[in-house]
């Protein structure tokens, strides 16, 4: 019996079930020494006589069940590239969903999806997929698939009187994987059939074992002998044209251009190192970030959207929980132009994987930031881990030096066959200035959690605690700290995610907390968390939850912006969402969301999410959002209040009295009673000057329309427009001082406003074409009219129009000035 026959036999019959847990299904590459044509045909001899992987079973929607349609994946592997052929069959093929779409975007169409875990490390995979209509998708697959990462390959669709082929070639400089002789790889194989809403998985990942990770799971890809790849070497230059309008003196435009130039390098200095180095990196075909209404004590934290950082984020991630991190991206270039980056990645033999990033950014060349990160994890056993990080951010400005370090160790624990986790990590922060030594400080945090991941019923315990100069904030993102926390949750997939009744699977979660801080031990509430999901036999998802805070009392410390603890109101917040039949080429998301404290605020929040593929080329989506907050009891500012001689004078400015000087004051005629009222205030240190927190009655209105439009003429040249309109306003009344943490008093005829408003609309337009693999052209049009107003404090006469209600302010968009940048962006990538 050949070679060839016992591999087939092995492929057909030797692997282990799809659905057994403890024996990872097997598929048996077999190498290629011709010259493999990808044309969607398989017509080489070599693909008649692999092994084949077959006997696919439904993820979604009835997990575990026989598919509706017959899938077939084979697998060659040649010198340079490993090649898969895949043949979905189709009892009716002209049923089959051909929408065209954007690279890299996963659209309402049948797709394949291969997944390759090269180090099996079952921790990760990279993921390469085509649809019906020949776009492709790559990404990175951990618990979920970021499509960030792009390589460079091949694919061939065909349709035939069956169904549809797909084809591809991915070169080994593309993977990563080790120097063995002989090498197994994690593999899996998914299929996406719309009109059914199924996927179909080779190594089935049950809903019960994806919180241990879906990689974990996957199937082994066996027979692969003396792989001797060529290293990756990609040379991308790039140059970029603008112009720029905006408005110079009133009714006149000034017009600005420029021209640029700057390049990407990577090289693969072995199959597992690659390094990455970015000259005067460019982003402006990236999407600008959206507007929000922003009014707590928090930051607000965008998402990552530049290709550059984006690509392998994963590998650079310290999570500090609640979507804190050590290292965050988006401060490299938030306030100067970006010089230069590079990236150092990769794993060795031994499952130590790392990763390295530097930037500097200044302008016009001159550097005076720098942020770096190095990253280290190493495998243990099969599942566990444990590693470090240490970050820097290095500022040298005239007057204001700062040297800013991070460092870390964590560690992700597995057990009985994981099942059981015990993660966490320890931390500490140094910030050192060199002119005001005085501010500087260090700080430490650390946080340990106990947890079951697998099965039907999953439940843990967290014990967190970040001190009150723990600040990561220069190189990471941290919204808050000086806390000592627990929490605990518990969550069931109800009949182990399996269909029931008219369900075809239902969950629910529960979720608690209690803190208090670190510093003084201040009590700072108790909430929890109770929510579900089910989605019914007719493909309708729907979701709702209740969330509760400071359910028995506790104090809000990070509300008056320093200024001390506030007793917060208990809050109830309720939300519920319906999305319509998945299976149709449209769908409809409404939500609700309500929020009431006991102080009588209210919040109502209405949201309409829709979804339309229009055409095979043309696909939509919009969203509406309306919300209205009335009465809310909430922070308005910080103010100075003078006592000289019985008259009362306040801060013509919200600033503490060491920034005020003797003509920085006005006169306060307001309640007779305000000598009572502050009469158990402190002074601010040595003066004669109370400094404290000022509350209102906030109403707010706002609106949020967003647009996004992609017409696709060719998996390679597409259309993008995107286009928001948002519009925001807000006063307060019934103004009130707090005089201790428990006692807001208030005060009659106050003499400053808070009101304000918010106006803004965008659009931006993205034509693109890749013109050759990894080679694109992008013509780029911007489009912004945005204007912030705020009332002047003592201005009692101007009217915002708040009484005109949410859509009030939706004309006036359209009369702030606009700014324009137009774009013409060409890069080139050089492959060895």
């Amino acid at each position: 019996m050949t070679l060839s026959a016992l591999i087939l036999i092995a492929g057909i019959f030797g692997s282990p079930s799809p659905d057994d847990p403890e024996n990872p299904r097997v598929l048996i590459a077999q190498r290629t020494d011709q010259d493999i044509s990808i044309d969607g045909y398989l017509s080489e001899a070599d693909w008649q006589t692999a092994a084949f992987a077959s006997d696919f079973l439904q993820s979604e929607p009835r997990e575990g069940q026989a598919p509706s349609q017959r899938t077939e994946v084979r697998m060659l592997y040649g010198n340079n590239s490993i090649y898969i052929g895949a043949k979905m069959f189709d009892t009716e093929p002209d049923k089959i969903w051909r929408t065209l779409g954007r690279r890299d975007s996963f659209n309402k169409a049948d797709w394949f999806f291969v997944s390759i875990d090269g180090y099996l490390n079952r921790k990760e995979a990279f993921t390469f997929a085509v649809n019906a209509a020949g776009v492709q998708l790559d990404g990175i697959t951990t618990r979920e698939l970021n499509s960030s990462w792009n390589a460079v390959w091949d694919s061939a669709v065909r349709m035939t009187a069956d169904g549809w082929v797909v084809e591809m070639r991915i070169p080994y400089s593309m993977l990563r994987f080790s120097e063995a002789r002989e090498q197994s790889w994690g593999i899996n194989f998914q299929r996406v059939i719309p009109r059914t809403s199924e996927t179909l998985e080779w190594a089935l990942v049950r809903r019960t074992e994806r919180e241990g990770g879906v990689v974990a799971k996957y199937g082994e890809l066996q027979g692969l002998e003396q792989l001797a790849p060529r290293r990756n070497l990609q040379f991308t230059p790039y140059t970029v044209s603008r112009v720029m309008t905006e408005e110079g003196a009133p009714g006149e435009v000034n017009a600005f251009t420029d021209a640029d130039f700057g390049a990407d390098l990577k090289i693969g200095l072995s199959s597992n190192m690659t390094l990455d180095v970015a000259i005067n990196p460019d982003f402006g075909q990236v999407d600008s970030d959206p507007a929000q209404l922003n009014l707590s004590a928090f930051e607000t934290f965008n998402r990552e959207r530049r290709p550059f950082f984006v690509e392998g984020s994963s590998t650079y991630n310290f999570s500090l929980g609640t979507g804190s991190s050590l290292f965050y991206t988006r401060r490299i270039g938030s306030t100067d132009a970006i010089i230069g980056a590079t990236k150092l990645s990769g794993r060795t033999d031994g499952g130590l994987s790392f990763g390295v990033i530097s930037a500097a950014t200044g302008a016009r060349f001159n550097p005076n930031r720098y942020y770096g990160a190095t990253r280290i994890r190493q495998d243990v056993g099969k599942y566990s881990s444990f590693g470090g990080i240490v970050t820097l951010y290095n500022r040298n400005l005239p007057g204001d030096g700062l040297t800013s370090v991070t460092g870390g160790v964590d560690w992700d624990m597995r057990l009985d066959n994981n099942t059981y986790k015990i993660s966490g990590y320890a931390s500490l922060s140094d910030r050192r200035f060199r002119e005001q030594s005085s501010l500087s400080a260090r700080g430490y945090a650390a946080s340990t959690e106990l947890e079951r991941i697998r099965g039907d019923w999953t439940y843990g315990i967290t014990f967190t605690g970040i001190d009150d100069t723990f600040d990561p904030n220069d190189a990471g993102r941290l919204r808050q700290n000086n806390f000592l926390r627990i929490s605990s949750n518990l969550a069931h997939q109800f009949n182990g995610g399996k269909a029931a009744g008219p369900f075809q699977r239902a969950s629910a979660r529960v979720w608690t907390f209690s803190s208090r801080t670190w510093s003084e031990g201040i009590y700072r509430g108790t909430g929890g968390f109770l929510g579900g999901n089910i989605v019914t036999q007719s493909f309708q998802n729907m979701d709702a939850s209740i969330f509760g805070d400071y359910l028995f009392g506790g104090y809000d410390v990070n509300e008056t912006r320093g200024l001390g603890a506030w007793a917060a109101p208990r809050e109830f917040r309720i939300r519920t969402s319906f999305k319509t039949d998945s299976r149709r080429q449209w769908t409809l998301k409404p939500k609700i969301a309500y929020t009431f404290t006991e102080l009588g605020g209210t919040e109502l929040g209405l949201d309409l999410k829709g979804d339309w593929d229009v055409s095979t080329r043309l696909s939509m989506s919009a969203s509406v959002g309306v919300k209205r907050e009335n009465n809310m009891t909430a922070w308005a500012s910080n103010e100075s209040i003078s006592d000289s001689d019985g008259q009362f004078l306040i801060g013509e400015t919200s600033t503490s009295p060491s920034d005020l000087g003797a003509n920085d004051f006005r006169e306060l005629n307001i309640s007779p009673n305000l000598a009572g009222i502050l009469a158990e205030v402190p002074f601010f240190e040595d003066t004669d000057t109370y400094y404290v927190s000022v509350f209102g009655e906030r109403d707010t209105r706002v609106l949020d329309f967003t647009l996004r439009s992609n017409i696709t003429f060719s998996p390679t040249l597409s259309l993008e427009i995107y286009a928001q309109l948002f519009t925001a306003q807000g006063r307060y009344n019934d103004f009130s001082v707090l005089t201790d943490p428990d006692n807001l008093v208030p005060i009659d005829n106050y003499p400053k406003r808070r009101d304000f408003t918010s106006t803004s609309f965008q659009t931006n337009t993205v034509f693109r074409w890749e013109y050759r693999p990894g080679s694109t052209l992008f013509v780029v049009w911007t489009h912004a009219r945005v204007e912030n107003f705020s009332v002047d404090p003592f201005d009692q006469t101007t009217n915002i129009g708040f009484g005109g209600g949410t859509f009030s302010q939706v004309p006036n968009a359209f009369g702030i000035f606009p700014e324009n940048v137009f774009l013409i962006k060409l890069n080139y990538t050089f492959l060895r």
